[in-house]
């Protein structure tokens, strides 16, 4: 294990992140390296890189869907105040997956931090894909 974190921390000091390079390889569908790419910067605690490797996990790209690791990634970044972290979080909650029924209703107050971080686009969801539909009331 020791090894293997020298090897990524290796990386992460031997080049930037380059979220143009990502972005190159996402839109090719080079998932692999996208994760490739991401992960050592991640780790390190880079919340663009964070915010990138979520999204493999909120869709099951190069790696096992999984939305509570793609929350935990996103809360990583929005802690950075990453205000596309944020944006990413309210539209996960906002897509109410099962696992995160309990943060349906934070859709709102996610997309409201975004904005106040600069990012106009936030709030894209009206009701009522930002409520609960079992308890009727907007989040």
């Amino acid at each position: 294990m020791a090894k293997r974190l020298d090897a990524i921390f290796a990386v992460v000091n031997s080049t930037e992140f380059n979220s143009d390079e990502v972005m190159d390889a996402f839109e090719r569908k080079e998932y692999d390296r996208v994760v490739e790419m991401t992960l050592p910067h991640a780790i390190a605690g880079n919340s663009d890189a964070q915010t990138q490797l979520s999204l493999l996990y909120q869709l099951g790209l190069a790696v096992k869907r999984d939305v509570l690791e793609a929350e935990r990634w996103l809360l990583k970044a929005a802690e950075q105040n990453n205000a596309v972290a944020w944006n990413n979080l309210g539209t996960l909650y906002a897509s109410q997956p099962p696992e995160l029924r309990h943060h349906w209703k934070d859709a709102m107050e996610c997309y409201q931090r975004a904005k106040e971080l600069g990012l106009n686009v936030a709030e894209p969801y009206p009701p009522p894909l930002c409520s609960d539909p079992n308890d009727g009331k907007v989040a």
